[in-house]
């Protein structure tokens, strides 16, 4: 079966927009039977290929909690000595991998990155402290499992093995773990990490389109690294590195679409026969994508999910980032014709006898439910039952419909004709009560988990900061309903940026973001609502207690520890703090105007006092019509002095622009001009 499409349809080139009749069947609230309309070429939403897929989801496996005692995770030797199967990397592995780096990473043209080269690769690599020493490569790998693995499980864990992974695969892991050491390495190591993450990933892309695996049909592990370096490239990286990710997504995805026969049909797709004596599975080579056991069927099995998990992460990213950074999409929900991620715990079972008892277990709670039965019954406030990975996919779709349904609104409006659906306001309503009814799902089944076992994260006053899979159900919440409201270039826009998406800013596209935000956006009920959840989302990170207590910002527990966005392993929230910031200062300066006489904060100290004081006072409000009598929203200088402040700080060049233009906020506040 296709990871994109059907059989019966050929897709000649990619979807540019939803079909009426898919829009009809997401918005149809009448029951939870077919569309009221007839799919065009007898297409039918809800349905996809059960035969192939005999995976049940169980609301209470909500994701993966490391196994090592809680005091662990800070302590650096534990971290290295962690000698795990799915992180242990041998001599001879990692002497590989050394040499493809020595002898291929290249860049003759770029006298800096041939610098860096030099630094990166001299020294004596049997010292422990060298940054390609095997101590260290095991470093990244465990790094990648702790702080990334779990927001985007696409690698299968339990039968994982660095040496029997490719080299460019596993070369993209050490990037994205490099990238994220913990700060108890120290800032000189965090430091020389993340700039050889940066050297990695210049050289990565092109060594990957050089390899003959990548083209259709493309194995899986091509996509797996294809994947996991434009997450790289886009959110831990540079200005450069981010643009060549945008630009080379839709290849991604394209990709994709031309391996149509990604997942095979076979025999192998049935449980074996427990009476069959079948001692010599089949062991597959490392550059095959399949996994490494002896078990044929399960090797199978593995590489069926991990595709379509590898399909549903390019649409979570191509959907998240339209949101996040204004990008375009390249891809529409109704092109996922796929079950959800299969149950945690069969994703999570050490063998195929293993996997072939719990889903015998879970054969009685009925069939596997697809991503848009589970997109439809999330618009219609509806259980859906799935794992934290399946609930980040049904929120993507959110955004994904949002983000077309504004397209087409606008295309429509263009054109001085009325929306169908009822209109603008129909369809934003069933989305932004979709995004509270998703949150309140998450929430649940969390408390289910929670109460069967007490958090494993708990480890005095640090709380459950590394708890990544739980707190992102947080930013994707705020970022959904702030985003159905304003668009983050216009706020980009208005706060004087000089350059987005790849061209200069002009004066007449700031004068027009100035028009829109001033006159229509300001006053409407729309910017009380995005301003609202800005508030609140700031306030849930960067207060340590009330509503910013551990429960609910997964930060910090103690009163004294600040927020620190360059420790913060969570892949979108240091960015969506960003985007709620320039929200709230859009909101504030375009009704209001500035504060000059306001004063400034003379110590960081006094910077963070009257944040907390101005995000008590109108993060504490219960309702977004509750802003309409609130004044001195403008007065927000303190809370971007200290969001400027450590962006300044972080590994990631855009948010080192982000804070550029907060100080821009902050000149503005002052009276001041900004050329």
């Amino acid at each position: 079966m296709p990871v994109f499409g059907t059989d019966s349809i050929l897709n000649k080139s990619p979807y540019v927009g939803m079909p009426e009749d898919f829009m009809a069947y997401l918005f149809n609230t009448h029951g939870e039977g077919s569309p009221t309309v007839v799919p065009v070429q007898g297409l039918n939403y809800g349905e996809f290929s059960t035969n192939q897929y005999p995976f049940y989801n169980d609301p209470s496996q909500m994701g993966y909690f490391p196994q090592m005692a809680p005091q662990q995770i800070m302590s650096v030797e534990n971290l290295l000595d962690q000698n795990l199967p799915e992180s242990v990397i041998s001599d001879l592995k990692s002497a590989e991998i050394f040499e493809l780096i020595k002898e291929r990473f290249h860049e003759n043209g770029h006298a800096p990155i041939e610098r860096q080269r030099d630094e990166i690769l001299e020294g004596n690599r049997n010292d422990e402290n060298h940054m390609l020493s095997r101590k260290m490569m095991q470093a990244y790998i465990v790094s990648y499992w702790l702080h990334f693995s779990d927001q985007i499980p696409i690698l299968h864990k339990p039968t994982f093995s660095p040496d029997k992974t490719p080299n460019l695969l596993l070369i993209a892991m050490m990037t994205i773990g490099a990238a994220c050491l913990d700060k108890a390495y120290g800032q000189k190591v965090t430091k020389a990490g993340a700039e050889l993450s940066n050297f990695l990933a210049w050289h990565l892309r092109w060594e990957m389109f050089q390899d003959p695996n990548c083209r259709p049909p493309a194995k899986l592990w091509v996509f797996q690294t294809l994947l996991l370096l434009e997450l790289y490239e886009k959110m831990y990286s540079t200005r450069e590195l981010h643009e060549r990710a945008h630009i080379h997504h839709a290849t991604t995805i394209t990709l994709m679409r031309r391996g149509r026969a990604l997942i095979g049909k076979s025999a192998l797709d049935s449980p074996p026969n427990p009476r069959d004596d079948k001692t010599n599975g089949s062991r597959h080579s490392s550059t095959s994508g399949m996994a490494h056991t002896p078990d044929e069927w399960w090797n199978h099995w593995i590489t069926n999910e991990a595709t379509r998990r590898a399909a549903f992460a390019a649409f979570v990213i191509d959907s998240i980032h339209a949101t996040m950074f204004g990008h375009s999409t390249v891809m529409v929900a109704h092109e996922m014709r796929l079950p959800l991620p299969c149950d945690d715990k069969l994703w999570k079972a050490k063998s195929s006898a293993e996997v072939g008892k719990i889903e015998a277990e879970l054969m009685s709670q009925g069939k596997p439910i697809g991503f848009l039965d589970g997109l439809k019954r999330t618009l219609n406030g509806q259980t859906v039952q799935t794992n934290s990975f399946g609930r980040t996919i049904l929120m993507a779709g959110l955004l994904s419909v949002s983000w077309h349904m504004n397209q087409r609104d606008l295309q429509v409006n263009s054109l001085g004709a009325t929306t169908a659906l009822g209109g603008r306001d129909k369809w934003r309503t069933t989305l932004t009560r979709a995004f509270d009814s998703w949150k309140k799902e998450f929430d649940r089944a969390l408390e289910e988990r929670r109460g069967d076992m007490a958090d494993p994260y708990f480890f005095g006053v640090r709380g459950n900061e590394t708890d990544v899979v739980f707190e992102s159900r947080v930013v994707l919440h705020h970022l959904a309903h702030m985003a159905m409201h304003i668009d983050i270039v216009d706020c980009q826009i208005f706060a004087r940026a000089k350059r987005l998406l790849g061209r200069a800013i002009g004066a007449q596209d700031l004068s027009s973001a100035t028009r829109r935000m001033k006159d229509q956006w300001a006053p409407s009920a729309k910017a009380r609502d995005a301003t609202f959840y800005a508030l609140q989302f700031l306030q849930s990170v960067l207060l340590p207690t009330g509503s910013g207590s551990p429960q609910s910002n997964g930060y910090s527990s103690h009163m004294d520890e600040e927020y620190s966005a360059r420790d913060d392993v969570l892949l979108n929230r240091p960015w969506v703090l960003y985007f709620a910031a320039l929200v709230v200062w859009c909101y504030g300066y375009a009704l209001e105007g500035a504060c000059p006489g306001l004063p400034m904060p003379a110590t960081h100290s006094d910077a963070v006092r009257q944040m907390r004081e101005y995000l008590i006072k109108y993060g504490s409000i219960q309702s977004p019509e509750d802003l309409k009598s609130m004044r001195g929203i403008n007065q927000t200088t303190a809370l971007l002095v200290v969001l400027k402040d450590t962006f300044r700080v972080t590994r990631w060049e855009l948010l080192h622009e982000g804070a550029t233009l907060l100080n821009n906020c902050i000149h503005l506040n002052a009276g001041a001009n900004v050329a």
